[in-house]
């Protein structure tokens, strides 16, 4: 199943959740189910069970050309991530800090682990901001999961009934800011507003079956920028999760990006700036695509 959250373009303007079916979408606002996604996967199977009775008998469908997508959830209670979990953008990384002689030490032993708040989320197709206080914008095409039930002390094969389902996220980065401290305290360069586009779908588990085997490509301008697959992952999902869940409760709704693989632009220098537009494509888990803007003045609130 496609789990979506949206608004119609005409009529009502308050965000609804449902599924995508193709050309259409089946609205779940009308029936008995939660009207927000994260109440919606808290449910489970019971939810599922209705959304499925629902799509088989195309009950409140609306054409996709009706509706806008938001990122699936608004503001997830937390948002992590996972730094160098490709060996390809891990060696690029280790290239980097040698020509440039920092005097930091990439920890291989175990995931590398970062947040970004949950007010950096932007939809599947909305812009992102080139902040005004930096022009060193990044991309990173991701593999993202949704946690589905509390989740604490998972082992490896627990944490696959651990996993809900499956989306895209861009990990827009900041560059300078991210390098200003330590490497492993990167929220001040990962964290900005519009800097985690997520979607367009949530793809359950069952619907996507070996999510470790997808292929990943991101597209600036429709040149490939990264291309690769998510088989080569150093810690896969399963193992992020035993990892995260050692430490702390891991809670229906949670988004966790698993890293990206080698091409971005910290490697060229190849700055996005307003005007660009960033797509990220991974195999059976759709598109999202972003258009960069300059930051804008109504941005500054007081």
């Amino acid at each position: 199943m496609k789990l979506i959250s949206f608004k119609e373009i005409k009529g009502s303007k308050d965000i609804k959740i449902g599924a995508h079916c193709g050309d259409y979408i089946v609205d779940f606002s009308p029936s008995s189910l939660p009207k927000d996604m994260l109440s919606f996967i808290e449910l489970g199977d019971k939810a599922l069970s209705i959304a499925n009775d629902l799509i088989v008998s195309q009950q409140h469908v609306i054409p996709v050309e009706e509706i806008t997508l938001n990122a699936p959830i608004a503001q997830p209670g937390k948002i992590l991530g996972v730094g160098l979990n490709y060996k390809e953008h891990l060696a690029e990384a280790k290239e980097i800090i040698e020509e440039e002689n920092r005097n930091i030490d990439l920890q291989e032993q175990y995931p590398n682990i970062f947040n970004k708040q949950n007010s950096s989320v932007a939809g599947p197709y909305e812009n992102i901001h080139r902040p005004n206080a930096s022009d060193q914008l990044d991309y990173e095409g991701e593999m993202g999961f949704i946690i589905g039930k509390n989740c604490r002390h998972a082992s490896y094969d627990d944490a696959k009934d651990c996993i809900y389902g499956f989306t895209i996220v861009n990990d827009v980065t900041v560059r300078d800011w991210q390098f200003r401290g330590p490497p492993h305290t990167m929220t001040m360069g990962k964290s900005w507003d519009t800097h985690c586009p997520f979607g367009p779908y949530i793809v359950t588990a069952d619907e996507v079956g070996n999510p470790h085997e997808l292929e990943l490509k991101t597209f600036v301008n429709e040149e490939i920028r990264q291309s690769s697959n998510t088989s080569l992952m150093i810690y896969d999902s399963y193992k992020i999760v035993e990892y995260l869940s050692t430490a702390f409760t891991l809670k229906p709704g949670d988004l966790i990006a698993s890293g990206t693989p080698a091409g971005s632009a910290v490697t060229t220098q190849n700055w996005l700036i307003p005007g660009d537009k960033v797509k990220v494509e991974i195999e059976k888990l759709g598109y999202i695509e972003n258009s960069i803007i300059q930051e804008p003045e109504s941005t500054k609130l007081i």
